[in-house]
């Protein structure tokens, strides 16, 4: 399908200052029950108040190495950790889903990041986003019960890049695919014994996640290649202003697809039951102080599975805005930058001076 990798991997994609050692990536894992591994990345201050949890897309992982001016000016602990079966992270235990294994998951990494948290007394502000595929775990986390993850009371705001509805809720989810996604991830894919199709996908994919340039080319071929001139002139405007190199950011995004399968393709096989999974519970039912989070809703106009499902979240979440970008699956990427900056002087007040 079309979200075969993450949009936004761009929101730690600026230079940082060669003085900046604090962001520059913190790469470890975390033994979890049952023999499991959480694999993890995290930069800034780690004592700061003020948190970014990133979310990945399909075929990437967790990187919060060069994170955007944004983040550095408000001193952001920023953290992002391979989703189940991705990565460096164990695949699901036997039997679990998705959203239950990756609220574990996370709880268990917040414990051990922030182990005197207090919810009576807590100052943390968190923020929760996702690129495509990980606008799913970024609203399981942002909508979970709090006996579930009690981390989500300081919840505040949710940015979703390339968004995808809860099909659990969303029942008509299949009018906004395209026929190629509604293939890969709607009905048919829940159907099919064994997991057939994915497994298919898998055979045809492999070959081309072998090594970063048989990645990039596959990369480029799927989106760089098929930029409108606009958009091509606001990814020019972004590596501008972000310092990036000619063919950096492709080459990060292709090295990220590398390392998402390296180990196992456990996570992309269950895809389809991630993506059909009960969240346990639903956006129109959010009790208040859920659904007074903020949530920004990025993508592009050209975008259409995901342009097409934005539509539905906007009109659920309460407190929803909606930023549409001229371009295709990557479009949101090249804005990143300004809308955290929007959002943080929105939701912290004004921005502070670099």
């Amino acid at each position: 399908m079309s979200t075969i990798t993450d949009p936004t991997s761009a929101v730690a994609s600026n230079a940082p200052s060669a003085a900046d050692e604090l962001y520059e990536a913190r790469n470890e894992g975390l033994a979890l029950p049952g023999g499991r591994t959480l694999s993890y990345s995290h930069s800034g201050p780690p004592d700061s108040e003020l948190v970014v949890l990133w979310c990945h897309g399909l075929f990437s992982v967790g990187d919060t190495a060069k994170p955007n001016q944004a983040f550095r000016k408000r001193g952001v602990h920023f953290i992002a950790a391979d989703l189940p079966g991705w990565g460096g992270t164990s695949p699901m235990p036997s039997g679990a889903t998705f959203p239950e294994t990756f609220l574990s998951d996370l709880r268990a990494l917040f414990e051990h990041l922030y182990p005197a948290y207090d919810a009576a007394t807590s100052k943390l502000r968190i923020y929760v986003a996702g690129g495509s595929f990980g606008t799913c775990p970024a609203q399981i986390v942002c909508g979970a019960p709090y006996d579930r993850f009690p981390y989500g009371r300081q919840i505040v705001a949710l940015l979703l890049a390339a968004p995808m509805t809860p099909f659990h809720e969303d029942v008509h989810y299949g009018r906004s695919l395209t026929w190629r996604d509604w293939v890969g991830v709607g009905p048919p894919a829940r159907v099919l014994p064994f997991n057939l199709l994915a497994r298919v996908v898998k055979l045809a994919i492999q070959p081309k996640l072998k090594d970063v340039p048989a990645a990039e080319k596959l990369l480029r071929a799927m989106y760089f290649d098929h930029m409108t001139d606009e958009e091509k002139v606001h990814f020019a405007a972004w590596r501008e202003r972000s310092g990036a190199q000619e063919g950096e950011f492709e080459r990060r995004m292709a090295e990220g697809m590398v390392k998402s399968v390296a180990g196992s393709w456990a996570g992309f096989l269950g895809t389809a039951d991630a993506l059909h999974a009960d969240w346990g519970f639903k956006i129109e039912d959010l009790d208040e102080e859920h659904a007074k989070k903020r949530v920004v809703v990025i993508v592009g106009t050209g975008d259409t599975s995901m342009f097409r499902m934005s539509r539905y979240l906007v009109d659920n979440y309460k407190n929803s805005k909606v930023v549409e970008i001229e371009g295709g699956h990557l479009a949101g990427a090249w804005s990143m930058d300004k809308i955290w900056e929007d959002t943080f002087a929105e939701l912290e007040g004004r921005s502070p001076s670099a």
